[in-house]
């Protein structure tokens, strides 16, 4: 009788990292911020089909649970009593799924944000008055303004990523300046033969005016031979298009939202 050989989901442990774009993805994001939170004395876990990293910012999508494999039920639940106990009670943190992913017990849905992707290629000139530049060469306080006000985190605090420590090779941060001041913001890292992309923002009197697109459009630059992945708000994705990013399919967030102490 023929030996029948379990055909492999592209995700087990003995699968290569560069099987597939969705794996390279999923990879690149949990070494950038376990990375991350080893250059800020953040703390890190890896745990059978996940990545737990707390970087102990007040912004929880600095905060992650990553997970590097499809989750059954016992599978989740496995991962949620680990981030239980790894993530203080008051971080705000969040869950990423490149799966299906229907319920997380203990966890608010964030929502379903689409995975995309761009092939190495020319990108757009840079707006009429717009320049852009990459910190250090801008300041890193202006890269954090414009993120801040961006998302509207004024009342929550410091994001991770304006920490000086993660410039120099793990994080790409680039700003672009109207006038002199500071309006948009991007960022990328560098892992496993693709761009990462992330804090793409733009202050709300400034958008539409295609400065979202040319500060990505640098973060993707710092590798132009690679080719680029991000996830992206629905808000977002227009701006992406233009840009020349296809749709793959949609992930799936849910979060730990910050609690108040006693609760």
């Amino acid at each position: 009788m023929d030996t029948v050989v379990p055909l492999s989901d592209g995700w087990d442990d003995l699968v290569p990292v560069s099987d597939s774009l969705a794996r390279r993805f999923v990879h690149a994001y949990a070494d950038r911020v376990t990375a991350m939170a080893a250059r800020t004395g953040g703390r890190s876990l890896r745990v059978p089909g996940a990545v737990l990293a707390d970087l102990g910012s007040p912004f929880g999508y600095d905060n992650a649970v990553v997970l590097t494999a499809p989750a059954d039920d016992d599978r989740i639940g496995t991962v949620l009593r680990t981030a239980a106990g790894f993530f203080p009670p008051q971080r705000w943190w969040v869950l990423l799924s490149l799966f299906p992913l229907p319920h997380a017990p203990g966890l608010t849905p964030v929502g379903h944000p689409p995975l995309m992707f761009r092939p190495p290629g020319p990108y757009p000139p840079v707006p009429p008055g717009l320049t852009v530049r990459v910190v250090p060469d801008a300041p890193a306080e202006d890269f954090e303004r414009v993120l801040v006000a961006g998302f509207g985190l004024a009342d929550v605090g410091r994001p991770a990523v304006a920490d000086p420590r993660l410039t120099g090779g793990l994080v790409h941060l680039v700003v672009g300046y109207v006038d002199g001041r500071p309006v948009a913001t991007a960022g990328a890292a560098v892992h496993h033969g693709i761009v990462e992309l992330d804090w793409v923002a733009t202050l709300p009197g400034h958008r539409g005016r295609g400065y979202g697109a040319a500060v990505t459009a640098a973060a993707c630059a710092v590798a132009p031979e690679l080719p680029a992945v991000l996830i992206s708000s629905d808000d977002g994705r227009p701006v992406y298009h233009r840009l020349g990013f296809w749709d793959l399919f949609r992930a799936t967030m849910w979060e730990h939202p910050p609690q108040a102490p006693g609760t």
